[in-house]
């Protein structure tokens, strides 16, 4: 094979892009190539194979009966991204939407976590890991990235061969472990807004035994949006992370992994932008007092309401900060036949927030924030045959217990009695209220949800001929799970008693209304059975189907508020049966690869928000509310044409649609209804079509050298933001572009390349929320056009 067209082919499956390569395999892939996996295609084919370990075992990427996708740190990197939220544009079946380092919801063919918010009673849907350990906290993973080997991205359940159960998928990080090799790398990159970025890496060898790898990794970047109170670019970054990876191999058959870790975000960020001021009209022709009007009350003068103008006027601290450490320690054995693991892990999250309770320049809440103290503590054993018999298996034991400590603060400003008191309410308004009734009052409240889990699980598949496989796996699950909840009022404020004696008995009602009080303990144990079904055959040598049933589990959650009567705390676990048929094939020579899926998955007791109509007035909370349904079809393609031109192609099409949902919150214009029912309407947090692709040409320069330039590309078509589908919070469809281009040695000892992400500089939104307390559509928006330089080197 030509060397070049050979070295392009190689730098494509590394990178291994879903828009960007697709990889087919299960929870630990490994990206590896080997020269007897080449041949096995042929020796001449354009596309060679990839080796992955997905179930503790070297096979085929191809031949394993399910989708994974997967990039590389190196591919991360070529584009200009540094966090996994700005990784997705290339990963179509994912998206992730959120504002701030605690609120970020994920779905996977529109299947996860309830958008709209992070509520810590219940679980992601979507499971998180890193080099195995399970991470229930987004915020522990949304941050910058470093020693990154690959991102896989996993479809369907998971359960049946490793770590936590989720009902969406899993998104699998892989970071780089140590090697025997004395090795030191640098990265510094430089952009617009101020951006910096820079890595420092060392591996060494301490003897035949013990190497280590210690990273540092820093990144600093200008505020995107400016803040016209304080005169200053908010929305800017100062983090650090660093990284200790250790490697003990006395043997051929032992290795002991410890890694320790530490990171942390901090900055002006997380708040929103105005993107729409409601109306004043309701359907039904109710007039409310909007958002003007209630400003005027109370003497604000408003700033811009075009969250595009990228300017806020925020008066009161906006800044977090979001540190995590952890250690985990990874043992593997090698007996004849198996292999024997054991995970252990212990993490800590905290989130630190100072929140503008109301994010615009009034003074109604001047602090509403969760700050959050999360533990967890994981502890995983497994056995793993090795090498291809007639039966090859795994099985496993796994303990997870993660508690929350959060404190819940919301405190009312001087403008809160004359905005709050008159909120949709009719034009004709009740006489003013001294604002002394709330100013200065904080609604406190001490919440400790928590989770002891314990599962069993195992898989095994039956080679019945050299084409045709079964593979079959259970998982047992049993949760103990409890929660805290201790609210009180606080903070400093007139007594009652000094109020006119007019407003006296307002004053108690509006108080207790703010800032309830209450105390109570609740725990709740359940067990359930999962599992799932994949018969797999070979067509030809480089064509290859399965058919697959899995049943997944999402954890009962606990709503840790206020109690109202009739309200069921508790949330019953989600249960999801989901069918996939899938095609991968090879042909052309090997310079083409094309998969394709057809995915069909019912989601029951799906955890969303709930209208309880049968109280008065109606209660709001989260409750089972009916069926989500997914189903949809996903293309993936890898080409390598000609010499040094390398290409790739992702969609999916997905119709997530609310089956049964009739007892929704109702939607901002139709609020003087108790409730609504969605039945049979999109799935919030879920584009219709996702689109994704990346070209790169490489040429020889000349003295060892390639020059090479490339360019990715990705669309989402518009959908709903909050999971009631109101109107004012339609996310429109949106494309981006991205470029890059270089000059590098051919051996990899130094890179120097431009880059620029959101080439056409387009505004889009990543998530939009309505507030009819407000009066307003509150948004987070999309970065705006990036570029910078970046040089690596190692030595």
């Amino acid at each position: 094979m030509n060397h070049y067209r050979a070295r392009a082919i190689k730098r494509l499956l590394v990178t291994g892009l879903l828009g960007g390569g697709t990889l087919l395999g299960l929870p630990g892939a490994a990206f590896a190539q080997t020269p007897e996996a080449a041949a096995a295609d042929g020796g001449d084919a354009g596309v060679e194979s990839i080796v992955v370990t997905a179930r503790y075992r070297k096979e085929d990427a191809q031949k394993v009966p399910i989708a994974i996708s997967a990039i590389s740190g190196d591919a991360i990197t070529s584009q200009g991204a540094f966090t996994l939220k700005q990784s997705i544009q290339q990963l179509p079946s994912l998206n992730i939407q959120g504002f701030s380092g605690r609120n970020q919801t994920i779905t996977i063919r529109g299947i996860g976590t309830n958008s709209g918010g992070t509520n810590d009673g219940l679980e992601q849907g979507v499971g998180l890991y890193v080099d195995g350990v399970y991470r229930p906290r987004t915020g522990s993973v949304i941050t910058d990235l470093i020693d990154v080997e690959s991102i896989q991205l996993l479809r369907g359940p998971q359960g049946t061969l490793f770590g936590k159960n989720t009902v969406a998928g899993a998104i699998d990080i892989r970071t780089l472990a140590p090697s025997f090799t004395n090795e030191a790398k640098a990265e510094a990159s430089y952009g617009n807004h101020d951006y910096f970025r820079g890595y420092v890496s060392l591996n060494a060898a301490l003897n035949d035994e013990l190497a280590f790898r210690v990273s540092y990794l820093r990144t600093s970047r200008g505020g995107l949006i400016h803040n016209s109170v304080y005169d200053e670019d908010w929305d800017n970054l100062d983090n650090h992370s660093a990284r200790f990876d250790l490697l003990y191999k006395p043997t051929d058959n032992f290795r002991l992994r410890f890694i320790a870790d530490y990171s942390i975000q901090k900055g002006d960020v997380g708040f929103q932008s105005i993107a729409a001021v409601l109306p004043t009209t309701l359907n039904n022709g109710t007039q409310v007092r909007g958002f003007y009007r209630r400003a005027a009350d109370v003497g604000y003068v408003p700033g811009t309401v075009d969250a595009f103008d990228r300017k806020v006027d925020l008066n009161n601290s906006q800044y977090d900060e979001m540190p995590s450490y952890g250690f985990q320690a990874q043992a593997d054995l090698d007996l004849p036949g198996v292999t024997l693991t054991s995970i252990t892990a212990y993490r800590n999250w905290k989130w630190v927030p100072n929140y503008d309770g109301d994010q615009i320049g009034a003074e109604i809440s001047t602090l509403g924030v969760v700050e959050t103290d999360q533990q967890q503590f994981s502890q995983e054993f497994r056995i793993a045959s090795t090498g291809e018999r007639t039966i090859d298996f795994s099985a496993g034991l796994y303990f997870f217990w993660q508690e929350a400590d959060d404190k819940q603060r919301t405190v009312y400003g001087k403008d809160a009695v004359g905005w709050l008191r008159t909120a949709n309410t009719p034009t004709a308004t009740v006489s003013p209220l001294p604002a002394a009734i709330l100013d200065g009052l904080e609604s406190y409240a001490h919440v400790v949800p928590a989770t002891h889990s314990y599962a069993a699980y195992g898989q095994a598949t039956w080679n019945i001929s050299p084409r045709f496989r079964l593979t079959g796996g259970l998982r047992y699950t049993y949760e103990h799970k409890t929660g805290l909840y201790d609210a009180d009022a606080r903070g400093d404020v007139v007594p009652i008693s000094a109020l006119p004696a007019e407003y006296q008995a307002t004053a108690i009602a509006l108080r207790a209304a703010y800032a309830p009080v209450g105390s109570y303990y609740a725990k709740r144990n359940t067990d359930n059975l999962s599992g799932t079904l994949i018969a797999a055959y070979d067509i030809a040598d480089n064509a290859h189907a399965y058919y697959s049933y899995s049943r997944g589990y999402k954890s009962p959650g606990i709503n840790l508020v206020r109690q109202t009567l009739s309200v069921d705390i508790f949330v019953r676990p989600e249960k999801v049966d989901a069918f996939e048929l899938g095609l991968k094939t090879r042909f052309a020579g090997g310079a083409v690869e094309l998969n394709g899926a057809l995915f069909w998955t019912e989601d029951k007791d799906y955890q969303a928000n709930y209208a309880n109509t049968s109280v008065s007035p109606a209660a709001y909370y989260i409750a089972n509310v009916g069926t989500l349904r997914s189903r949809g079809v996903e293309l993936d393609a890898r080409i390598a044409p000609v010499e040094g031109l390398s290409a790739t192609f992702a969609a999916t099409y997905n119709d997530a649609r609310y089956r049964k949902y009739t007892n929704a919150m109702p939607s901002y214009l139709e609020s003087y209804r108790s409730s609504v029912d969605l039945s049979g309407r999109q799935a919030s947090g879920a584009p219709k079509w996702s689109l994704g692709g990346t070209v790169e040409y490489a040429h020889p320069a000349g003295n060892d050298r390639d020059f090479y330039v490339g360019a990715d590309g990705s669309y989402r078509s518009g959908y709903y933001a909050t999971v009631n589908l109101d109107p004012f919070s339609r996310v429109p469809g949106y494309a981006l572009f991205g470029a890059h281009a270089g000059l590098r040695q051919s051996e990899g000892r130094w890179d120097l390349s431009l880059w620029v992400r959101n080439l056409f500089d387009k505004d889009y939104y990543n998530t939009i929320s309505v507030n009819s307390t407000y009066g307003v559509a509150l948004a987070s928006i999309g970065e705006p056009r990036l570029y910078g330089v970046t040089l690596r080197g190692k030595i």
